[in-house]
């Protein structure tokens, strides 16, 4: 099992690539994206108008929110394409024993 504060989500072959996976752990809303095998965690919340993932699309690092088209990357929360301007809350993960993990700070 990992260091404290990370906790188990899902197991990671189901975590299917180019697809967003929407959970709520700990009262936090956060995405999980598989881009080439490698699994990233951010918010599930759109910092341009609030608007949740649930609907939007990942493509290869980018994550595009359904409703105003915002783009961020899945690896860092950056903002790669308008109208978002701030970047997104990411956490941190760990795989072990097929298990993703993500450490959620609320």
């Amino acid at each position: 099992m990992p260091e404290a504060g990370y906790i188990a989500i899902a197991p990671v072959d189901e975590i299917t690539e180019n697809r967003v996976h929407c959970f709520e752990v700990e009262g936090v809303r956060l995405v999980l994206c598989n881009v080439g095998g490698e699994i990233y965690a951010v918010e599930n919340q759109c910092s341009h108008a609030d608007s949740g993932f649930d609907k939007g699309r990942v493509r290869r690092h980018k994550l595009l929110c359904p409703l105003h088209g915002a783009i961020f990357d899945v690896r860092d929360g950056s903002v790669l394409g308008k109208p978002a301007f701030s970047p997104i809350k990411t956490y941190p993960v760990v795989i072990e024993d097929g298990q993703v993990y993500v450490k959620v700070e609320s």
